[in-house]
């Protein structure tokens, strides 16, 4: 066989350095964007920032044309909006501004929950505090708890501080201490994990499984337990390794930094997108005030119009690249977020109970882009809305299998969590109780699902509320 050589027309789709760059900034978080452009500036003698009092300047001179829109047309970092409010020929509209009892819209903003464990206590404290003597020594010792609920101060230190003539002695503080101990997370106030462990014992139901025992392991053999010394406890305290095990396994399960337990992580989530306005007339924007503002010099550009180096004229157009991928992303989250905040106005005017299901294709659809894009334009991606700050991904719910109307996920959610916080604290409605109220408000889900759901979110069910509850009591009366 002789080789042969032919020519063969093939149609392929090339990634360009502009396309792969565009889809990398797609990609980026906002903090992520901040650094690649300020990288960009000490890499880039051809790109500037924009000070804030530039940016009134006349912005008319001469540059070319393509670059004009680029550089100052669409800022990296300047603001971006839709207009949604009703003058737009593009404007949408959500539902009415006030509610059936003429109320404001934003009366119905439910109040952020306490998420400290101190203000928690406070809040508990007093329904049991009676003299104003008292009032004072709590809050003496709820001042000297660290974060992790731990009281850091002995209680000679805490009678001295608390400035009370005649100065109290250590069983009046001990007494003090005792109140705050008592109320909720359990172990709180403790002065060391021992304390802190045996409190929560002490709180468990006497027929719990592993009980005793584990009240003497946290007790005597503390250390030992830390050291993972098994047979030495099992000796030290004439047990065998199947009741250690249950007694161990009960220890794993308490909470060793019960005031951490309430606490809310920092995390990192500056909001690309600023939903505001109220039903009826909602406005869409990139909020960008944290990037560096950033253009093509100008006078390096005429200079470099006729020149010949290389190395610059490679720099100009990795400017001008830059400048137009940034300008491209803020287009392409613009349609994004006005194309889902469009399908989801139930949510900007009733929270999560009102968020529909959402699909990556009808985003994709709408706006004229594969489903890749929306995926990549929606992570670590932050909308602030009238109801919090979510993830962009949080608007794609999935819906109900098998409901009667087209709920999601997210919104029967919502409608456990507000059932179980309206729920009789002595009575906790069960998962078939709750799938009846929501059945009677038109979601029709299966018990199952509302278990799922519940479990979840990490509510635990009815019998373990009321438990909780009854223990709660007993801990404010004794």
């Amino acid at each position: 066989m002789k080789p042969t050589l032919r020519q063969q027309p093939v149609q392929a789709m090339a990634m360009t350095p502009q396309l792969l760059q565009s889809i990398r900034l797609l990609q980026l978080s906002s903090l992520e964007l901040e650094q690649e452009l300020r990288e960009a500036l000490e890499r880039n003698v051809l790109l500037e920032t924009v000070d804030d009092s530039e940016s009134g300047e006349d912005e008319t001179e001469a540059t070319s044309g393509a670059d004009q829109i680029c550089a100052h047309g669409m800022l990296a970092g300047a603001s971006v909006t839709a207009d949604l409010d009703g003058s737009g020929r593009d404007s949408w509209w959500g539902g009415e501004s006030r509610d059936e009892d003429d109320a404001p819209w934003e009366a119905r903003i439910a109040e952020p929950a306490v998420q400290d464990a101190r203000l928690a206590a406070i809040e508990q404290l007093k329904l049991i505090v009676t003299t104003p003597r008292e009032a004072r020594l709590v809050t003496v010792i709820l001042e000297a708890i660290d974060d992790n609920g731990y009281l850091e101060q002995p209680l000679d230190g805490i009678a001295r501080e608390s400035g009370l003539d005649p100065l109290p002695g250590l069983a009046e503080v001990e007494a003090a201490l005792q109140k705050v101990q008592s109320v909720e997370p359990t172990g709180f106030g403790a002065r060391d994990l021992r304390e802190c462990l045996l409190l929560q014992i002490h709180a468990l139901p006497p027929a719990t499984r592993g009980r005793a025992l584990a009240e003497r392991i946290v007790s005597t053999c503390l250390d030992r337990l830390a050291n993972r010394e098994f047979d030495g406890i099992c000796t030290a305290l004439g047990v065998d390794r199947m009741d250690l095990h249950d007694a161990v396994e009960l220890i794993l399960s308490l909470n060793p930094k019960p005031g951490a337990a309430m606490a809310v992580a920092a995390e990192a989530a500056l909001p690309d997108v600023v939903v505001s306005g109220v039903p009826g007339a909602w406005k869409i924007e990139l909020n960008a005030e944290r990037l560096p503002r950033v253009r093509i010099n100008r006078l390096y550009e005429r200079l470099l119009a006729g020149a010949s180096e290389r190395t610059l004229r490679d720099q100009l157009q990795e400017a001008r690249w830059l400048v137009r991928g940034v300008e491209m992303r803020n287009e392409t989250l613009l349609r994004t977020a006005r194309a889902i905040f469009e399908r989801q106005q139930g949510f900007l005017e009733r929270g999560e109970e009102g968020m529909a299901p959402l699909t990556l294709r009808e985003i994709a659809d709408a706006i004229g882009m594969h489903e890749s894009t929306v995926c990549r334009v929606t992570t670590n991606k932050w909308a602030q809305t009238p109801w919090g700050i979510y993830e962009l991904k949080a608007f794609f719910p999935s819906q109900i299998m098998g409901a009667d109307s087209e709920t999601s996920g997210t919104a029967v959610k919502a409608m456990i969590r507000r059932i179980v916080d309206a729920e009789n604290a002595s009575h906790p409605l069960c998962d078939g109780e709750i799938a009846a109220i929501l059945a009677r408000h038109g979601v029709h889900v299966a018990r199952r699902t509302v278990a799922k759901y519940r479990e979840a979110m990490g509510i635990p069910p009815a019998k373990e509320r009321c438990a909780r509850v009854a223990r709660r009591r007993l801990r404010l009366v004794g």
